[in-house]
């Protein structure tokens, strides 16, 4: 016996169009140009070894938990239901959908599609499989999945979206060992994009599914990809009018994008994630819990914010873990509490370093360990990241300044990538989880089971404790009940700061009004946009249509 719906703020139906005309009088057709950041594209169509190119676009997901608005959008699921016991998830499809080879969409390719990433590790996004919650999950009749959980778990539809649905007459007959090196050549999908017209190394275009389940849905007939080797090569193209949808940081945007076509270039920066200084903990003289709040204190983030990043971001003083992003759900009392942690106070941290045994032993203006070691160390980033690089640079030379050698090094995103989540690093910057929920930065931050997968876990704080009061979130429905958890892993994450926290980071975003319409804005905020969250993505290509 199921209840009633009890996810908070569930909203069924179709996405209304972002400019409130009626479908009837929107101009179908046109072409939406996106950048790339890549080093040119290959004919690899499996969604997940593909970078994420694909999410959204080929492949649909069931819902989107749109976090701009608290709503859940869906997809191919029209509906999803809790148990009163927190241990059942019905999942109801939508009527008479296909698959862009016309063959029905039904639950047993969406049972197939998470029952294949039981044999495939490496694609359970959310480790649904290898954490142990999950019993089972059954096709009961053609519209119908059951998932089974082994504990109650509030928090476990969440992950639903991260798992792409896979036609199991394709899928089906790859091999589960060939399954992480399978390209899905001539892929069959569900999303608004399907029909690859051409792929070259440096770009690609996809246009319509004439199968796809929403009516006259998508307005645009295709999109290219064009691959791009760094922000500083968007820019340019951007201001050409060659793309018409940017996600990377543009320096200086109101005078070198805005005012080249006040009339039709944009930009909204909304909040997004919390952007830190990750530090591997288990490694001197960063297992001191006072050299990591001296390194933190040593930094001036209103000038970080105002210099390297135009002033785009949102310093943050917040030593909880997370940021603008989550403001209903930042506990005042931890800020407080821990907010010497955060001010820009180089003399405080002077003294804890020598407090600590770290001091400039041989007058090279450059502090030592207790024995005679050096303190130096590197600051990952990822190559062509210009507004990080300049976020590091200026880190640098605040170190410098309290006698500590830190420097930057750029590397390739498959090192950056190892680096953070097999912690081979020193210090990293990284960004936190964008998510329905805190709770899931938190979860990515301090699960046990997360060390060796997660890209924010790598520090070394962790505890059997802390798995079971993140691991009771999800045990309760109580809005209540899940503050006082998150207040306390507030306090955990200030009070053991495995990572420094730096700013806000903005959600990269300009748009361009020439040719297409129906964008979201700061006076239409339907959905934060993010390019690359597929989810978000799909709202937006959906809406997208011909001036």
């Amino acid at each position: 016996m199921h209840s009633k719906k009890i996810l908070a703020s569930i909203v069924c139906g179709l996405l209304v169009s972002a400019n409130s005309i009626a479908a009837e009088d929107i101009k179908q057709g046109g072409t939406l140009t996106v950048p790339i950041i890549n080093t040119g594209f290959v004919e690899n169509f499996n969604p997940y070894t593909s970078g994420g190119l694909f999410e959204g676009v080929l492949f649909e997901p069931l819902m989107v938990f749109n976090n701009m608005t608290g709503k859940v959008e869906y997809r191919l699921a029209e509906s999803a239901e809790y148990s009163t016991d927190l241990k059942t998830i019905t999942v109801k499809l939508r009527d008479n959908i296909k698959w862009s080879d016309g063959k029905a969409l039904t639950a047993k390719d969406v049972a197939f599609s998470f029952t294949m990433t039981k044999s495939a590790p490496a694609f359970d996004q959310k480790a649904i499989w290898t954490s142990g919650n999950l019993e089972s999950v059954t096709a009961t009749d053609a519209k119908t999945i059951v998932f089974k959980l082994n504990n109650a778990d509030s928090t476990f539809i969440w992950g639903l979206p991260k798992y792409h649905i896979l036609p199991e007459h394709v899928w089906g007959k790859v091999a589960a060992k060939d399954l992480p090196t399978f390209t899905n050549p001539n892929p069959v999908g569900s999303g608004p994009m399907t029909d690859i017209k051409y792929l070259k190394p440096q770009q690609m275009q996809l246009c319509r599914n004439t199968n796809y389940y929403l009516e006259n849905r998508p307005y645009i007939d295709c999109i290219t990809y064009r691959s791009y080797n760094d922000n500083s090569q968007v820019q340019p193209a951007l201001m050409k009018g060659e793309i018409d949808w940017g996600s990377n940081f543009i320096a200086d945007i109101e005078n070198t994008f805005v005012a080249a076509d006040p009339k039709n270039n944009h930009f909204w920066y909304p909040a997004n994630d919390a952007i830190h200084l990750y530090v591997n903990t288990k490694e001197a003289p960063f297992d001191n819990l006072d050299v990591r709040k001296a390194l933190s204190m040593a930094l001036d983030r209103d000038e970080i914010v105002d210099i390297a990043a135009y002033g785009y971001p949102t310093t943050n003083f917040n030593a909880g873990g997370i940021a603008e992003l989550y403001t209903p759900y930042i506990s005042k009392e931890v800020t407080e509490k821990y907010k010497a942690i955060t001010q820009f106070n180089p003399e405080k941290a002077e003294q804890l370093l020598d407090d600590a045994g770290l001091k400039d032993l041989n007058d090279d203006g450059f502090r030592q360990m207790p024995n005679g070691d050096k303190v130096e160390f590197d600051i990952n980033v990822v190559n062509g990241w210009t507004d990080w690089i300049q976020v590091v640079q200026m880190v640098t030379e605040y170190y410098e300044e309290i006698g500590i050698k830190a420097n930057v090094k750029t590397v390739d995103w498959a090192v950056y990538d190892k680096g953070l989540k097999e912690s081979e690093y020193k210090m990293s910057i990284n960004w936190s989880m964008v998510a329905t929920n805190p709770i899931e930065a938190y979860q990515a931050y301090f699960l046990t089971e997360q060390v060796g997968k997660s890209w924010h876990a790598g520090h070394g704080v962790h505890s059997p404790e802390i798995d079971t009061l993140i691991n009771s979130f999800g045990l309760t429905n109580d809005v209540a009940k899940q503050q006082e958890i998150l207040d306390q892993l507030q306090e955990f994450t200030a009070a053991n700061l495995p990572f420094i926290p730096l700013f806000s980071n903005a959600t990269w975003y300009q748009y361009r009004t020439e040719n297409l319409v129906g964008w979201p804005s700061k006076e239409n905020p339907y959905v934060q946009p993010v390019w690359y969250d597929g989810g978000k993505r799909n709202l937006i290509i959906n809406n997208l249509h011909l001036k």
